[in-house]
């Protein structure tokens, strides 16, 4: 889930004569909708909310057809997005797993406790989700959640299962419930619908204008978009002016290159769109900014909901002679978990290069190395060369890093941890007195997490939206973004408006709110 996962660089694909490729083709008005037919390629899906249709086409001269077709006003390819290289330059700038979570900074930041004891938390409102998908399973999602569709795949639109985790940890940020440990999220009496649009491989265009238009259909009350591109197409821009009509609510994010630009499609007029800060309410070091941006919320260190059990939760035990020390150690997601208590002696192997692991007995062992300029993997990958199936690799500064490899588990066969720089000079310097020295590694399932990025901050301004469409429900979505940027609290210094309007407050966003319906 680097960079919160889903911000992309477009990647446009050509038509090729081997194999379908998919069209967005938006008709002149609702009668040329109704009545197209025999156009070329096949039709895929009808988007009637929008005018729209998404369309296969073969060859060259199935799209040129396609464009001569009555009532065919624009046609463009179906796009793809590529999740960017992660910025790792901060210590708290890391993905990790959390056990039992507390109530998150970010709710106590955008002072929704305070909304809460004025307002019913949002209930009767329905935000849709247009991401990864969504585990409607989860504990802190399954009371709230409504309904979910699939747009990536015409063979089962059944399936909104959550591949990535993405669309789950926004969901929770959303509408998660209130449970015994303080956990919530910012309006958690509100109802979330679920549309899968994005694949671990990316993002389909055509099935994000899908979802919105599925959105439309449900009257849904918000849409939540922690997606997006450097530049729009017509097909989106349409999109988001019908769903602004229908009186959606549209949150968008910034974006997390770090860059004076607002990406798409939170940088069109009637989206919300939301920048990251971390705890001190400092611009996050990713967050995209510029004049399109509405507003800012928590983006950093923000605890929520993942698929269940997806997580990966470890410790390690040092048993020297001088005493027990207990540490966390960060599962490499990408490398193979061993879930259990597991005691095994420990070797130093330096810095894990081929070199360092010459001559040494690593079979049944933890192999120890440091970290350095050689990448996570191929440290990971010298080491199973030579034998070894557990590897701890420690940090070369004090903190954390990102201790995510690849998007899926089970790349690498090894399984691996990063332990933080005290924890592997503690085991170095008991290594030197007991050659004999042995570690626990101790890894559990866990389905909440914490990660960082404008996929994160977007999440808690959707939700202070519900919060006020609940307490409002006459207003349009136009009034809402104007109210919530009104109500915001100021933050600066602002130049280049790298905050907006400020920190998105719940609680003077849903007393205005309330006035207006009062005629105050």
């Amino acid at each position: 889930m680097k960079f919160g996962f889903f911000y992309f660089i477009l990647a446009l694909l050509t038509v090729s004569s081997a194999h379908a490729e998919r069209f967005v083709v938006i008709m002149k008005d609702r009668q040329s909708f109704a009545r197209a037919q025999g156009l070329a390629g096949h039709v895929e899906a009808r988007l009637k909310n929008l005018n729209t249709l998404i369309v296969n086409a073969t060859t060259s001269a199935e799209l040129t057809a396609l464009k001569a077709s009555p009532g065919v006003i624009h046609v463009e390819q179906e796009y793809f997005h590529a999740p960017p290289p992660p910025v790792l330059s901060r210590a708290t700038l890391v993905t990790k797993t959390v056990l039992t979570p507390s109530q998150p900074w970010g709710i106590q930041a955008v002072k929704a406790p305070e909304a809460w004891a004025v307002s019913n938390k949002g209930e009767g409102i329905r935000v849709l989700v247009v991401d990864s998908g969504v585990d409607a399973t989860h504990p802190a999602i399954a009371p709230n959640f409504e309904k979910g569709r699939d747009f990536t795949s015409r063979w089962n639109s059944n399936d909104f299962s959550d591949l990535t985790g993405h669309g789950t940890h926004v969901a929770g940020t959303i509408a998660g419930v209130e449970d015994a440990h303080g956990f919530s999220g910012v309006a958690p009496k509100a109802r979330i619908l679920a549309g899968r649009a994005c694949l671990p491989t990316g993002c389909s265009s055509a099935a994000v204008l899908d979802a919105i238009n599925w959105g439309i259909e449900e009257k849904v009350d918000v849409i939540n978009l922690s997606l997006g591109s450097p530049s729009s197409t017509l097909a989106e821009q349409t999109a988001l002016q019908k769903a602004d009509q229908a009186g959606i609510s549209v949150v968008a994010a910034s974006g997390n290159f770090g860059i004076a630009q607002v990406f798409h499609p939170a940088a069109h007029p009637t989206v919300i769109a939301v920048g990251a800060v971390d705890r001190d309410l400092q611009q996050a070091v990713f967050s995209q900014y510029g004049p399109e941006l509405s507003l800012v919320a928590p983006g950093v260190e923000v605890v929520s909901s993942i698929p269940v059990d997806s997580g990966r939760d470890s410790t390690v035990t040092v048993h020297a002679a001088s005493g027990a020390l207990k540490a966390p150690a960060y599962f490499f997601h990408g490398t193979t978990p061993k879930f259990g208590a597991i005691t095994r002696p420990v070797v130093d192997c330096g810095k894990g290069t081929p070199a360092d692991f010459s001559n040494k007995d690593v079979y049944g062992k933890y192999v120890l190395v440091s970290r350095s300029k050689t990448p996570f993997e191929d440290q990971i990958r010298n080491a199973m060369r030579v034998g070894a199936y557990d590897v701890l690799i420690y940090n070369n500064e004090p903190g954390q890093t990102d201790s995510r490899l690849f998007d899926s588990e089970n790349a690498l066969f090894a399984s691996a941890h990063l332990l933080e720089q005290e924890t592997g000079l503690r085991i170095l310097k008991a290594l030197a007195t007991e050659p004999q020295l042995q570690l626990t590694v101790d890894t559990v399932a866990a389905s909440y997490q914490e990660t960082f990025g404008t996929s994160m901050a977007t999440p808690h301004v959707s939700g202070v939206v519900a919060l006020v469409k609940a307490a409002n429900r006459n207003l349009s979505a136009a009034e809402i973004k104007k109210l919530i940027m009104k109500t915001a609290t100021p933050l600066g210094p602002n130049e280049e408006n790298r905050y907006g309007a400020g920190l998105v407050n719940a609680e003077t966003a849903v007393k205005a709110a309330m006035e207006i319906k009062q005629g105050k």
